[in-house]
């Protein structure tokens, strides 16, 4: 290796980037120096010439790759590391959150370095030297807990899609309406939590698949998912549905998400139309009235893509438009404040639908309520990537290495926040989408959670096998993640399925976020499947997620082709069966393929005699549907987030086979 080859590859350790890195087999790769280039270039660290690589690498030891903001986390109890400069043995006064102040002195850390004497009560606090002030983020050593919530005892609950669900006004796709009265039938039956799928705000281009993964904001969300019940009387919402022609988008099994998009759109038109002669529009007013400016920037890029139609990708707009400060979007603000008003209101109903939904969960008896789920990416066509260039990624992609199931690997074509954007920034825009996640729900969902640490990058212009990790600061992130848990009582979840560093799934129990224990691999050397008890007991247990086919589906073999995966399959069935006989929930001989009930029955039994914190079963599973809401790797090629359920919500789970398996479940409450 030559000098200048090495130059760049210490300069990658020092940013953070991988030169080299274990794949999902165990070896050892190198990343090519034309990656680590492409992604040392993209955050900032020119190094095309032996001078530029010198040059970063001197503004690194001079400390230039150390946050500029003034802002620091720190665990509750433990001595607290200010900002460069500090000195041992100066007076520094701290006024915590509330108000309160105290003086303290700063002691002589490690190495010589000052630090100040622990806090003992989370929150953001302000501390004051001579240099300066700096915010103090001091959070509780973990997150909150299901069994904090609990008292130690284990709850259950079910995974939904929104879109899947039925509700009062239909539109061909479901919304809050239909959460809240899924919420209230499980709730019923002894659930403390329901998941749903991200309801982050979509770009929603007809031209164009979009997953609830490709966020357009992650602080947003999809007005397609409003309940036009809470704005329109039932006599309006009957007249504006039949006005707006809606009825022959009700039956069908599967999302038309064009005509369900328009549909929605119109309805919750003629709700805002309507809204004229109602008491709520004075609230509403009251609402615009406050509005905070993060609302306003994401409700005027709205308003702009809907005037700007089909130009629907901000990067094609012209340039008086590409910001929120350009001229054109600043005279946009002032001139159409109504197509802005619009937009906010479709916000202030979405919110307000997700919040009843929330409501109406506690109040049918769930100590959790909703748990809603954090996208990895964001869309770099979208509100937030036109509002935030600053502190995300560009330049680069998000995917994932190859592996044994998608062999080339993946390109995700999505963005997220860079670490050096979030470090200057004070991490100010990745407290905004938390708190914005968890505004009206009860727990969270980190969707591969592993991003928490590390992400797979690739260069722009290179093939997804291109890229190498790139490291995160993940103390700092789950300080703020337990931070916010506790502030709000909400539980963590982290997804943790797939490859990942090793000790990343007991980093994460440490954290207070439960991981993700999957029926489908939880086996052991050899291939048979792990008895119960020796399962995580901090972690979730699920019987299958949304990216894998429902247990029924898999017992039928409904996922494969070809005869060699079906005669694995059989062997498969066989280990499964006698797991499940021997942990006491089935008995005899395995049902055959093709009458997978009694299958899906015994898994419920299994998952039910876990240990686990919490117990998680899709909705399909419950139902004991063949049903595989998305296939991953592809896009238009399977019927991806489309599936709709044909009855409502107390419909379906009082049918005698879906109750008889829920009541295989631990009752939580019954159990206090």
């Amino acid at each position: 290796m030559s000098l200048s080859d090495e130059l760049v590859r210490r300069l990658a350790r020092q940013a953070g980037v991988s030169p080299t890195f274990t794949d999902w087999d165990g070896s050892e790769k190198t990343a090519s120096l034309d990656t680590l280039r492409g992604i040392l270039d993209a955050l900032g660290y020119e190094c095309q010439s032996d001078a530029q690589t010198r040059n970063a690498l001197a503004a690194f030891e001079a400390g230039a790759g150390v946050a500029r903001a003034r802002f620091v986390t720190a665990r509750v109890g433990l001595p607290v590391l200010p900002p460069r400069g500090a000195v041992a043995g100066e007076r520094v006064e701290i006024e915590y959150e509330d108000g309160e102040k105290r003086t303290v002195t700063l002691l002589e850390g490690a190495q010589g370095a000052a630090a100040l004497p622990p806090l003992e009560r989370p929150g953001y606090h302000t501390a004051r030297l001579r240099a300066g002030e700096f915010t103090i983020a001091t959070a509780p050593e973990r997150c909150f807990t299901f069994r904090d919530l609990s008292g130690g005892r284990s709850g259950w609950g079910l995974a939904a899609q929104i879109y899947s669900l039925r509700a009062g006004v239909e539109c061909g796709v479901g919304d809050f309406g239909g959460v809240a009265d899924l919420a209230r039938a499980s709730a019923g039956r002894g659930a403390d939590l329901l998941a749903i799928s991200p309801f982050h705000a979509l770009l929603g281009v007809p031209e164009r698949f979009d997953s609830p993964y490709t966020p357009s904001s992650r602080e947003f969300s999809d007005s397609v998912y409003a309940d036009p019940a809470l704005a329109l009387s039932p006599e309006l919402a009957r007249k504006a549905q039949d006005g707006a022609g809606l009825k022959a988008s009700e039956a069908g099994r599967s999302v038309d998400w064009r005509a369900a998009r328009e549909a929605k759109l119109a309805l919750l038109h003629s709700a805002y139309e309507a809204m004229s002669d109602s008491p709520l529009r004075a609230e509403f007013e009251r609402f615009l009235g406050q509005a905070p400016a993060p609302l306003k920037t994401f409700a005027l890029f709205e308003a702009i893509r809907a005037d700007r139609a089909p130009l629907w990708d901000w990067r094609e707009w012209p340039a008086t438009f590409r910001s929120p400060d350009a001229e054109g979007a600043k005279a946009f603000a002032r001139d159409r404040g109504e197509a802005v008003a619009y937009q906010i209101f479709l916000q202030w109903l979405t919110d307000r639908s997700c919040a009843a939904a929330q409501d109406i969960a506690k109040r049918a008896g769930m100590r959790v309520g909703l748990i809603a789920d954090i996208a990895t990416g964001l869309d770099p066509a979208g509100a937030d990537a036109w509002a935030r260039r600053d502190v995300l990624l560009r330049g680069l992609t998000i995917g994932a290495p190859p592996d044994p199931y998608t062999p080339p690997g993946q390109d995700w074509r999505l963005t997220t926040f860079s670490p050096q954007g979030l470090a200057a920034s004070g991490y100010a825009p990745f407290i905004d989408m938390i708190r914005a996640c968890l505004a009206q729900v009860g727990g969270l969902r980190l969707d591969h959670a592993m991003g928490m640490q590390r992400l797979w990058l690739i260069p722009e212009g290179m093939g997804p096998a291109d890229g190498t990790y790139v490291s995160y600061p993940s103390e700092t992130l789950f300080r703020l993640i337990a931070l916010e848990s506790w502030r709000r009582r909400a539980i963590v979840i982290g997804e943790d399925l797939g490859t990942f560093p090793e000790g990343f799934r007991e980093y994460l129990a440490e954290q207070g976020a439960s991981g993700m224990r999957l029926l489908r691999i939880q086996r052991q050397y050899g291939g048979a499947w792990k008895p119960p008890a020796q399962w995580t007991p901090s972690a979730a247990a699920l019987t299958a997620t949304h990216d894998i086919m429902s247990t029924a589906g898999w017992w039928k073999g409904a996922d494969l082709e070809g005869e060699d995966r079906q005669e694995e399959r059989t062997r498969d069935r066989g280990l499964l069966w006698q797991a499940f006989r021997e942990a006491n929930v089935a008995e005899g001989e395995p049902p055959p393929p093709e009458t997978p009930r009694k299958a899906v029955d015994a898994a419920f039994g299994f998952i039910a005699a876990t240990p686990c914190q919490i117990k998680l079963l899709t909705l399909e599973d419950a139902l004991a549907e063949e049903i595989q809401p998305n296939t991953p790797g592809t896009t238009v090629e399977k019927p991806n987030w489309r599936h709709r359920f044909t009855q409502g919500a107390e419909t379906m789970l009082s049918r005698p086979d879906v109750a008889a398996r829920l009541g295989k479940l631990r009752p939580s409450r019954e159990s206090m």
